[in-house]
């Protein structure tokens, strides 16, 4: 099952979206998983399925970033992961951690699971300018 939530940068590279990454050297580079949007110039440095490629901003149209947060009770939360039918959440919010009965993982860090059916998705995108990455 594919999963739909996004946060992170994404642009376009040759008619395909790519998440994308900057290395320690400077360097932006798109990544994937999905083998089809890939040839040679891609590499696997760690034999992990996650295939990277060094590109030139330029290269780059339509870059965004994206946030995803969830709300639940009126409560915004940071949406972590998905499975099939639940969202893992965290907040740094001892009340909102309350109001949901979210186990406590740290001093100030409350993460759980909870139903997609309670969790309104909230998408914030921003264009970015890939000069500027």
């Amino acid at each position: 099952m594919k999963l739909l939530i996004k946060s992170g940068l994404y642009g376009m590279y040759k008619d395909e979206e790519y998440e994308i990454t900057i290395d320690m050297d400077d360097n932006v580079k798109i990544m994937t998983e999905d083998k089809s949007k890939i040839d040679h110039t891609f590499v696997d440095t760690y034999k992990s399925g996650l295939f990277t490629k060094i590109v030139n901003p330029t290269e780059l149209v339509n870059c965004i970033s994206i946030v995803t947060y969830g709300i639940i009770q009126g409560e915004k939360v940071q949406v972590l992961k998905e499975k099939e039918n639940d969202y893992q959440v965290s907040t740094n919010s001892l009340l909102v951690a309350s109001n949901l009965n979210l186990p406590r993982v740290d001093r100030d860090t409350w993460i759980g699971w909870i139903s997609k059916s309670k969790v309104k998705l909230i998408e914030e995108k921003t264009s970015i300018n890939p000069l500027d990455l």
